[in-house]
């Protein structure tokens, strides 16, 4: 009796332990190979205000861009050299349409052309936005990272510095959950999680900015 006693305390340890596990390894209803951190610790905002480029920021910027653009075609080489009035006409009306448009020209140019939506940050939403750069994965254990489709960024953060120039640029692209910062390279997808970007996505959209391709701008 003892020892039926026994194998079924042990099947009632090993069942609560295997749903315990379970529940470990499943975030936001969904299996995956993310794990909850037991250890997690939240980065305080003072710890977070430490690390670049929020050390050497004195403003924060987020924008949107490319959305008249569907990542497919975004690229359009420009027609051939006019013979003819027609292809001058052509030419012109080419430049006059909007262009698909890489950041990092900014660095070198601060340049803001063709960014559609921006807005500055106040220093609540400076505290937000940092929590969810910098504490959001901390809180799983990540054994593999994810990447899909065509990296064709929409959205981006700025940070400026004393002189009110651009100095770093985190690039986000929600529809293939990849990102990518210059010229410091201190955050990308390698070091960052799926979660992070419904977080990040959510920030912006509640700043009144798009995310996604406007399919009826083109």
């Amino acid at each position: 009796m003892k020892k039926y006693f026994a194998l079924l305390l042990f099947l009632a340890y090993s069942l609560t332990f295997s749903q315990k596990q379970k529940t470990l390894s499943t975030v936001n209803g969904d299996e995956s190979n993310i794990v909850v951190n037991k250890n997690y610790k939240p980065i305080l905002f003072g710890q977070r205000m430490k690390k670049y480029p929020f050390n050497k920021t004195t403003k924060v910027k987020i924008i949107s861009y490319n959305l008249e653009f569907n990542k497919s075609n975004a690229y359009e080489p420009a027609p051939p050299p006019p013979k003819t009035t027609e292809d001058s006409i052509k030419l012109k009306e080419f430049y006059k349409r909007p262009q698909s448009i890489a950041l990092k020209e900014i660095i070198g140019t601060q340049s803001e052309k063709g960014i559609i939506e921006t807005t500055n940050l106040n220093f609540e939403e400076v505290s937000k936005l940092s929590h969810i750069l910098y504490n959001t994965c901390n809180k799983y254990i990540i054994n593999i990272r994810s990447q899909s489709g065509c990296f064709f960024p929409r959205n981006a953060i700025l940070f400026y510095d004393e002189n009110d120039k651009v100095f770093e640029i985190f690039e986000i692209c929600f529809e293939c959950e990849n990102s990518e910062s210059y010229p410091s390279k201190f955050l990308n997808w390698k070091n960052t999680c799926d979660q992070i970007y419904p977080e990040l996505e959510l920030f912006f959209k509640a700043k009144g900015l798009e995310t996604q391709y406007l399919k009826n701008t083109r």
